[in-house]
């Protein structure tokens, strides 16, 4: 008999009969035990499927995702952004991590994180341009190459998020 049952999908409590979840819906062959460390048999096997499945189903999952994003912005804001504004650089990684984080669920963490991703390079521009001179326009040529790819990359990871 299972201690802690939860439903595989979203992580809530169900009973330990349950073959559906009253909380998303979702039917299931059995309920798991909570905490069950079936996320590092994942990793341990290198499935991603089964690791997005375990990062949707914790209450951890938004911010792993937030933490990723920031990392991503990290590497790659500063190839498309203004020179001379690293504070401003780092204080938007910061901002993007933390603003998808704080999304309810995974989906929502990926979505915003994307779309403050493909916005920030066109806020650091636009601040380059108040504080400094106003850049040349084609310097915005590689913040909407970025935002392109960053949308293109967001949406094959989620494709419901095309619409």
């Amino acid at each position: 008999m299972r201690t802690d049952p939860r439903c595989p999908h979203c992580n809530e409590k169900v009973s330990a009969t349950a073959s559906w979840c009253m909380h998303c819906g979702q039917d299931f062959d059995e309920p798991r035990e909570a905490g069950s460390g079936e996320l590092t048999e994942a990793l341990a096997r290198g499935d991603g499927n089964a690791i997005a499945d375990q990062l949707v189903a914790s209450e951890y999952g938004p911010g792993a995702v937030g933490v990723a994003i920031a990392a991503v912005a990290l590497v790659t804001l500063p190839i498309v952004s203004p020179p001379g504004l690293t504070f401003f650089y780092l204080a938007a990684v910061v901002a993007i991590g933390y603003l998808s984080a704080q999304r309810p669920t995974v989906a929502d963490a990926l979505a915003r994180g994307a779309q403050l991703l493909a916005l920030a390079p066109f806020l650091l521009w636009l601040l380059s341009a108040l504080l400094y001179a106003v850049p040349p326009i084609t310097a915005l040529l590689g913040p909407i190459v970025y935002a392109a790819l960053v949308l293109l990359v967001v949406r094959r990871i989620d494709p419901s998020l095309a619409g």
